[in-house]
């Protein structure tokens, strides 16, 4: 989870492990790594608002993705990791779309895993080159 700034009474929700729904709570200060609100001192914390969906399921928070983002994802009914493109996140249907094109020199699923290992090699150097 991202790292962020809350200010006092900030509607957010909260909990201490993955399998704990989530409860509504007023934020009150940072506790060292916690977060201390009205109610008690939790690990997890998040905004409520964006979030409304998650109150009281045990459902995790969606990720912060930004269109152009590159992302590794499970296709219905394979058994590999693809990477793609993120485009948006659809809230009419609750989930995240994302491209998968054909390049003229051949698929994106060619071309992504050419710059994934691109970036992971120039990475490993300290930095990314294009």
């Amino acid at each position: 989870m991202t790292k962020r700034e809350f200010k006092p009474f900030d509607r957010v929700l909260v909990r201490d492990a993955n399998n704990e729904p989530w409860r509504i709570q007023f934020y009150s200060h940072p506790y060292g790594e916690l977060h201390a609100c009205l109610n008690g001192v939790y690990v997890q914390c998040i905004p409520y608002e964006g979030n409304e969906r998650l109150l009281g399921t045990t459902d995790g928070p969606e990720p912060e993705l930004k269109k152009g983002d590159i992302v590794a994802v499970w296709d219905k009914g394979d058994f590999h990791k693809k990477i793609r493109i993120y485009s948006r996140y659809d809230g009419r249907f609750h989930r995240h779309v994302v491209l998968d094109c054909l390049f003229s020199n051949g698929s994106a699923d060619e071309y992504m895993f050419d710059f994934a290992e691109k970036f992971a090699a120039a990475s490993v150097q300290g930095k990314a080159s294009s």
